[in-house]
Formats: structure tokens, sequence, C-alpha cells
């Protein structure tokens, strides 16, 4: 008898599985430097401490413009570190959210697997309890008509030996007839068998079809929940990476705003200066 087999779906709940979304972990902190620890800040802001305190001294306007102009590509040095520290925590994030999102995944999908598993080999005992439930059937149909042909000659020659036995005439034609009657019902009890077994085989056919039947669906079932789960746990990390993305870009804006801060004051210093000459 073939054995049937679950095919693995790789498809789109498993309340098992569900459970993985129940207390979804934090995404961990990304591992981006501040910028206040960059270099580009560090000198930004050291350069605007010093214009602070050369503002009352008289100083030409080319020194100003240099000034003014150091001060720029190092405001600009700062705001690009800025841009380029949020674009690495953002990826980081990103990175982390997909791991986290690859592990739940991996959970679902084992366990959907367990599942496949443990539907295949109770679809399996079926399909043996069915078999071994129509061996059992046959071969009881089998032997009550193999014992009743077996009864019926040992009827018929009993009777043949009366005839032989048996004054000629009517007596003979009678014993005759019941010979022919009981050969009847060899023939019908063969037919009758043949019968049996063609309406047993389509019995258990049809009870196969119908293990084979729920089993598919219950797999389909299982295919679907453990895809509905994974739909979740992808919304729910994408979700967290959106957040964490809209937090980064809060703060980048934040500094991006002081650094300009920074600069208006530098730009004052430098204005406050007094004119040589």
């Amino acid at each position: 008898m073939a054995r049937y087999r679950c095919p693995k779906v790789l498809v789109p709940g498993l309340a098992a599985v569900a459970l993985l979304l129940a207390a979804p972990a934090a995404a961990p902190a990304v591992k981006a430097p501040s910028l206040a620890s960059s270099a580009q800040y560090k000198a930004f802001v050291e350069y605007v401490k010093k214009l602070d305190g050369l503002a009352a001294q008289p100083t030409s306007t080319e020194q100003k413009n240099t000034y003014e102009a150091k001060l720029t590509a190092k405001k600009t040095a700062a705001a690009h570190k800025a841009d380029a520290l949020f674009k690495r925590a953002s990826e980081e994030a990103q990175a982390e959210a997909d791991e986290k999102a690859k592990e739940q995944v991996e959970g679902v999908r084992s366990r959907e697997d367990q599942a496949l598993e443990a539907l295949h080999i109770e679809t399996n005992q079926k399909l043996d309890r069915a078999e071994a439930s129509f061996h059992l059937k046959f071969e009881r149909i089998a032997t009550g008509h193999k014992n009743r042909e077996k009864a019926l000659k040992a009827q018929i020659a009993g009777l043949r030996a009366k005839k032989a036995a048996a004054a000629p005439g009517t007596p003979k034609a009678q014993i005759q007839e019941r010979i022919e009657k009981v050969s009847g019902e060899v023939t019908a009890n063969r037919a009758d068998e043949k019968e049996k077994r063609k309406a047993l085989k389509g019995a258990v056919s049809k009870q196969r079809e119908q293990i084979k039947s729920a089993a598919e669906g219950k797999e389909t079932e299982i295919g679907e929940a453990a895809e509905a789960t994974v739909k979740k746990i992808d919304k729910h990390w994408n979700k967290q990476y959106v957040e964490k993305k809209a937090a980064l870009n809060s703060t980048r804006e934040n500094r991006l705003g002081y650094l300009e801060q920074k600069l208006e004051q530098g730009r004052a210093d430098i204005a406050a200066m007094p004119a040589t000459g």
C-alpha cells in the first residue's frame, strides 16, 4: 500500500507559532556612535569656542573671511557626519529588525514542519488501520464463501452417490434436480463473493481518499496559519524599524538644528570682532 506523503507547504494560525508574537523582543540598541563623540563634531564645537574667545579681538576683514570659511567647512563636515551616522544607524536598525524577524520566522517554519510531520504520521497510521481492516474483512469474505462452497460440493457429492444407488426413473431425476439446484447455489456463492469483494474494495478506496482529503485539508490549514503568522511577524518588525528610523531621524534633525545654532553663534562672534585699521 502506498504511503501518504505530506509535502512541505511554503506559504502563508497555528496557535503554537502565534505565541511567538505574544511578547516580541524589543529591538536592540543600534551600534552607531553618537555625533558628540565624532572628530567632526568636536572640531566644530571647539572652533566655535575659539571664535567666542576671539570675539573682542581686532581682526582684519581677510581674517574674518578665513574664520567664516573654516567655520562653514567644519559645520558642513559635522552635518555630513550626522547624516552618515543616521544612515548607518538606520541600516543597523533594519538589519537587526530583519534578524529578529528571520529568527521568529524560522521558529514558525520549524513548528510548521513539526505539525506537518505529526499529520504525516497520523495519516499513515489511519491508512494502515484501514488497510488492516480491509485485509481482515477480505479474509472473512473469502473464508466464509470458501467454507460454503466446500459444504455445497460435499452436498453434491452425497447427492451423486445417492443418485448412483437410486432406482432408474423418477428417483434419479429428482436427485438430479437437487444436484443442479445445489450447483446453482455454488455459482451464486461465487458471484456473491465477487460482488462483496468489489464492494469492499470500493469502500476501502473511498475511505482512503477521505483520509487523504482530510489530511490535505489540515495540511492547507497548517500552511495558511503559518503564513499568517509570518506576515504578522514581518509587519511587527517592519513597524519596529519604521518607528526606530523615525526616532533616529528626529535625533538627526535635532543635532542639525544644534549645529545650525552653533554656526550662527560662530558667525555672531566673527561679526562682533572689531575691525582693524
